[in-house]
């Protein structure tokens, strides 16, 4: 198990609470948490996972499902944990490495269709966790965390600070890159990208179809633009990062 994180505290005394996931990724599986400004759900994480379920091949299942239904949107509602068991100091082990959940086709607070119950989560990898700082500036151009392996690669806006908007889309490298520079080892990182002549709000979002020039902030080669080409848009969420205080 590998978990590379930002390791910022969490409040004192953390109560355990239900945190909704976003799911991505086919070959690969990915939870991306739908956070809010509001302990304890303000935290950004992508985990990289595996599902399991005495039903059958829980990934296959989903798989499956997602390419007969097309569905662009699935969650997974897990039982409530504390978000800071999942990641440890340097050489320790987390607490939570694995817990169970609820899958579903479409959002599960707002009509979507059970499709695996209960799901066993296995924790492979944290690629990115970081507890939101309220006193940090919004960046000045559109920032995404990447993330993925393989053909299947993903963004994920940079949430900063209220008001503020969640943002999953797939993409793939253009042409003319000189070589893959997204590789699978510096994607299980989650580097973070700036994107070329954005400026970080819902309205200058990455859409599907669009050609944009990237660059790394971190966890990439410096120097290096990123001809990226945008694919299927995923998940978009702005309500839930309104304000600094929003309650289901």
């Amino acid at each position: 198990m590998n978990f590379a994180t930002e390791m910022i505290p969490m409040p004192i005394g953390e109560p355990k609470a239900s945190h909704g996931m976003v799911v991505l990724g086919e070959g690969t599986v990915y939870l991306s948490h739908m956070p809010m400004f509001m302990d304890p759900h303000a935290v950004q994480y992508v985990l990289e996972v595996t599902l399991k379920s005495a039903t059958g091949d829980a990934r296959q299942i989903y798989a499956d499902d997602r390419r007969t239904t097309g569905t662009a949107v699935y969650t997974l509602a897990p039982e409530p944990f504390r978000i800071s068991d999942l990641v440890a100091p340097e050489g320790q082990e987390p607490k939570l490495t694995s817990f169970t959940g609820t899958l579903f086709r479409g959002h599960f607070e707002r009509g979507g269709t059970e499709i695996l119950d209960p799901v066993t989560v296995e924790v492979q990898r944290v690629i990115n966790f970081r507890h939101f700082d309220h006193h940090a500036s919004r960046p000045p151009a559109l920032n995404y965390l990447a993330f993925g392996k393989g053909s299947e690669l993903f963004l994920a806006h940079w949430i900063t600070k209220a008001p503020d908007f969640d943002h999953h889309i797939a993409i793939r490298q253009a042409s003319g890159n000189g070589g893959t520079v997204l590789t699978d080892d510096i994607l299980r990182k989650g580097p973070r990208l700036e994107i070329a002549g954005r400026a970080d709000r819902p309205a200058d979002r990455l859409h599907e179809s669009n050609q944009v020039t990237a660059k790394f902030l971190d966890g990439g080669p410096d120097g290096v633009e990123l001809q990226l080409a945008i694919g299927r848009e995923f998940y978009e969420e702005e309500g839930d990062l309104a304000t600094e205080m929003h309650f289901h």
